[in-house]
């Protein structure tokens, strides 16, 4: 998986159907086929409903996406999670606050009976991460550790998908390092480096190492001036 993927394996509802051929006869895989085929146009019209969405003020945007049922899909809320991610790593704490807001908004307008809430879960969770550490970047520190509560119990509920635990992890992290707590924030990067190891992510393993050490050799160079 490519390192900018924000959503994670959880959240790839339905892609195995992809391909798929069927003869008509099989209930199940007809229903798989559809749910495949429905995500692939939400997936198909999100761009175009996100550009819509964004082009609003942005104190009007959530009551937009909340009103209107054309935004409620699975393909928005997925597009406006990479959307935060993007701008979270290209250091825009606020663009990526306003998105993962309205990626939890969007969250929940989605219809239950066609989207299993565990997947849901881990996508909040995801949000929250990029929330709370958005707030983190602009010096609320409070605020953050109240997304990382609203976070983790996302992921309790999740589908225990370990790369949406790793990024948690890492926000975890930052923020106990913004607070001090070094001991605790490298603990943390090392659990999220032996996740992003098990899920085969050797980018996101080398990035959280690397933070580690980086972390870790600032401490120690502060303790010896």
């Amino acid at each position: 998986m490519a390192e900018d993927d924000p959503s994670g394996r959880g959240l790839d509802v339905a892609e195995p159907t992809s391909g798929l051929q069927h003869d008509g006869e099989d209930p199940l895989l007809d229903h798989l086929c559809q749910v495949g085929s429905n995500l692939d146009r939400e997936r198909a019209a999100a761009p175009a409903l996100v550009a819509e969405l964004l082009s609003s003020p942005p104190e009007l945007c959530a009551d937009q996406l909340w009103t209107d049922d054309r935004f409620h899909t699975w393909g928005v809320c997925e597009l406006l999670l990479a959307r935060s991610a993007e701008a979270a790593e290209a250091d825009e704490p606020a663009a990526a606050g306003l998105l993962a807001g309205l990626t939890l908004a969007g969250a929940e307008r989605l219809d239950p009976a066609r989207h299993a809430s565990s997947v849901v879960e881990d996508l909040r969770a995801r949000a929250w991460a990029i929330a709370g550490d958005a707030r983190r970047r602009q010096g609320k520190l409070a605020e953050a550790e109240a997304a990382l509560r609203a976070a983790a119990a996302c992921l309790a509920n999740g589908t225990g998908d370990l790369l949406v635990d790793a990024h948690l992890l890492e926000f975890e992290a930052a923020l106990r390092r913004e607070q001090g707590r070094t001991g605790e924030a490298a603990a943390l990067l090392k659990l999220a480096a032996a996740r992003y190891r098990e899920t085969g992510e050797v980018q996101l393993f080398e990035r959280a190492l690397a933070a580690r050490e980086a972390m870790l050799r600032r401490e120690r160079a502060m303790e010896t001036t």
